[in-house]
């Protein structure tokens, strides 16, 4: 690659520096018309942020002088890494990059200079572009393995909980929802709204969590057909008023139907934890809580749940406040007790549906799924209180008070993981700086 010319290196330079707002521009309104391509970037945010980011990776690749070599490739697998972050295809990656070079092309051409020396340039830039490709695409493979060999481990991990345990706490979960529903009906005035199956514990959990555990399984469809027949028709069908003398009757049949599903329902969830076998790994051994491993498996299926389902989520950081002075006070015994505790404490005050995962050191996350920014605040509110309420046992009969600092963040759209979880360690930072023990929300 050096061994282009400097009126060559220079032209080039030139030109990039000179239309690089044209080409992200041309990049984009030919990307966002992919059918594929299009929900990686409508996001404003990340059209915001990745407008700018493709102006500075053109100046940067077609830099004259150049950068130094190890930075320029530091960043092209940087580049491939988040690409394989978000699951974005590479295949889209090559497309963005062939359109670049078309661009680049033309405007090269437009220019006066020597046409020896404009094919010079047209053949050093597409030179230079194949080779930041072949770096983003290294990292991108390398990166989409990792990724793929953390799923399959939080696959086998999910089906290594006690299996026996989990089916019986679903059967009963789900005897709740029928018992709650059989109650509202039977009470004057007649509802005009009855709670939906895959809205209930049951549905959080199904939704979330077992169809990682069980991907795959001809059960996990059967089930959601079942919950999809009990919500779409069913329910609203236990809604509509009965007149006349059949209006009992009527009620009777809907019940009995409705029981029909749910034996049903749970015959499938029977067979679908018989057929697994229990495998023990992936928990950390001190609070037993997710391994952080696991967090970008989770992540990226709950974005895809987010964006079929049209929901939201939330992610709360949280650190133990003075934890060092904990260590250095009490010892190291009483640190690890105070940390058990605190996954405990966490763990009782969620829903069966959300995770929590040991992050690092006194660090745990907390990830709400199907929340709104609200309750996902007045969540992380009552952790807060919680903390500051309860006595943390530690060696030799001694109790301490114990405060956390925590930071929200709700999903907005963004397509990669880390973003989010950078907006909940600022946030958690935030209410650090600011005093400790209280709840700081991302903007």
């Amino acid at each position: 690659m050096n061994s282009a010319s400097p009126e060559c290196r220079r032209l080039l330079a030139e030109v990039a520096q000179r239309d690089a707002a044209l080409l992200a521009d041309a990049f984009y309104a030919t990307m966002e018309r992919h059918p594929q391509a299009a929900p990686f970037l409508t996001n404003n945010v990340v059209h915001d942020r990745l407008h700018a980011s493709m102006m500075r990776w053109v100046q940067e690749i077609y830099a004259d002088p150049p950068q130094e070599a190890a930075t320029v490739v530091a960043h092209q697998r940087h580049v491939g890494e988040v690409h394989a972050r978000i699951h974005l295809p590479i295949h889209l990656v090559a497309r963005g990059a062939r359109l670049l070079k078309h661009v680049l092309n033309n405007q090269l051409a437009v220019s006066d200079a020597p046409e020896t020396l404009l094919r010079e340039t047209q053949t050093y830039a597409g030179q230079l572009m194949d080779l930041a490709l072949e770096l983003m695409s290294e990292a991108y493979q390398r990166n989409t393995q990792r990724s793929a060999r953390n799923d399959e481990a939080y696959r086998l991990f999910s089906l290594g909980q006690n299996m026996s345990v989990e089916r019986e706490k679903q059967r009963s979960v789900l005897l709740e929802w029928g018992q709650e529903v059989l109650f509202m009906l039977h009470r004057l005035p007649q509802p005009a709204v009855l709670p939906a199956l895959s809205r209930s514990e049951f549905g959080l959990w199904f939704h979330h969590k077992a169809s990682a555990m069980f991907e795959g399984a001809p059960e996990v469809e059967l089930i959601a057909e079942i919950m999809e027949r009990v919500d779409e028709t069913l329910l609203p069908q236990m809604c509509v008023p009965q007149d006349g003398e059949d209006a009992s009757r009527q009620l009777q049949s809907l019940i009995m139907t409705l029981q029909t599903e749910l034996d049903n329902l749970k015959f499938q969830l029977s067979a679908l934890f018989e057929r697994q076998l229990e495998v023990e790994n992936g928990r950390d051994t001190l609070t037993r809580l997710l391994n952080r491993r696991f967090l970008p498996s989770v992540l990226s299926r709950e974005i895809k749940v987010a964006t079929e389902r049209h929901t939201q989520f939330a992610m709360l950081m949280i650190d133990v406040d003075h934890f060092k002075h904990i260590n250095d006070e009490y010892g190291h015994e009483a640190g690890d007790m105070v940390l058990q505790q605190a996954a405990m404490l966490i763990l009782n005050s969620v829903r069966n549906g959300d995770f929590v995962f040991r992050y690092g050191g006194e660090e745990m996350l907390v990830m709400l799924v199907e929340i709104d920014p609200q309750v996902a605040c007045r969540i992380a509110e009552t952790l807060r209180h919680r903390f500051e309420t309860n006595e943390f046992l530690v060696s030799m009969g001694r109790k301490l008070q114990v405060t956390i600092s925590v930071g929200v963040a709700v999903y907005d759209g963004h397509p990669d993981y880390q973003y989010l979880i950078n907006r909940a360690d600022q946030a958690m930072y935030e209410a650090k700086q600011t005093g400790r023990n209280r709840v700081c929300v991302a903007p």
